[in-house]
């Protein structure tokens, strides 16, 4: 009687571990919470709408307390889909970002690549709210193929150290914890 106690008391302390451990697991993500492409004025120019939401995992938030740059790639990629091999991609554009943290003044920046622009945050969460709004970004004019082939836009965020800890450091090559992926999300082209 005992021994059936404690193997359903065991499995039940089982089955709570291995819950705590999967919703612990999914918090340290790239979620995409909204995204939206429709036409500019100008024709054949796509605009885009993104929000993402960032959770960094203890490994990442500690990389950058202790001045590691975190690097944010949002690409745009062309994809055709093909039934006998793999589908084709082609990059579009990407928009990257850096966040940093600077410890003598307690400020989050995030320097955008792109535009050379920079903008400075109290908090983590600000900047990171900050980093995961793509408002109104005008895609570069399409190729003449992707609209008769029947291409689609694929939209994915990376979130990683700009630089991996050591280039013989096996365990970055194997492990998640060094960089986060969003899901990717794709949206067919219309002629």
């Amino acid at each position: 009687m005992k021994r059936v106690w404690l193997t359903r008391l065991l499995g039940v302390i089982s089955i709570c571990m291995l819950l705590s451990t999967s919703l612990l697991a999914a918090r340290d993500a790239i979620v995409l919470k909204e995204f939206a492409v429709y036409p500019s004025e100008e024709p054949k120019v796509l605009v885009a709408n993104l929000r993402f939401d960032y959770e960094l995992s203890s490994y990442l938030r500690e990389s950058l307390l202790n001045g590691v740059t975190l690097r944010s790639e949002v690409r745009f990629d062309l994809v055709w889909y093909s039934e006998w091999w793999f589908d084709r991609r082609e990059p579009l554009t990407s928009i990257v970002t850096e966040l940093k943290y600077h410890a003598l003044s307690g400020q989050y920046q995030l320097i955008q690549k792109n535009s050379g622009n920079s903008w400075n945050f109290s908090s983590l969460t600000a900047a990171l709210e900050y980093l995961g709004d793509v408002g109104r970004f005008q895609l570069p004019p399409l190729p003449k193929k992707a609209y008769s082939n029947e291409a689609a836009l694929f939209t994915e965020a990376i979130l990683e150290p700009e630089s991996p800890d050591s280039p013989l450091n096996l365990s970055y090559l194997f492990s998640d914890k060094h960089r986060l992926v969003s899901q990717g999300v794709l949206w067919t082209i219309q002629p």
